[in-house]
């Protein structure tokens, strides 16, 4: 079950919306190719800071798995 209130107070979420709003700005003002790699650039990361995360999580639900057959 997902945690949404964990989820929108984390920092990796905040920084992401930072980054975005950052290039929202940037992109406001001209500079299209600075803002949308901006933009871009914090999804980006924050899609992989997840995926980490999610690897993680399963490569210990996995392992916990395991030993359980192995006893």
């Amino acid at each position: 079950m997902i945690n949404w209130t964990e989820k929108l107070t984390s920092r990796k979420f905040l920084v992401a919306v930072a980054g975005i709003a950052s290039g929202i700005v940037l992109l406001a003002n001209g500079s299209v190719t600075e803002g949308a790699t901006m933009i871009a650039t914090s999804v980006v990361a924050y899609l992989a800071a997840e995926g980490v995360i999610d690897l993680a999580a399963v490569k210990n639900t996995a392992d916990e798995l395991n030993g359980d057959y192995m006893d």
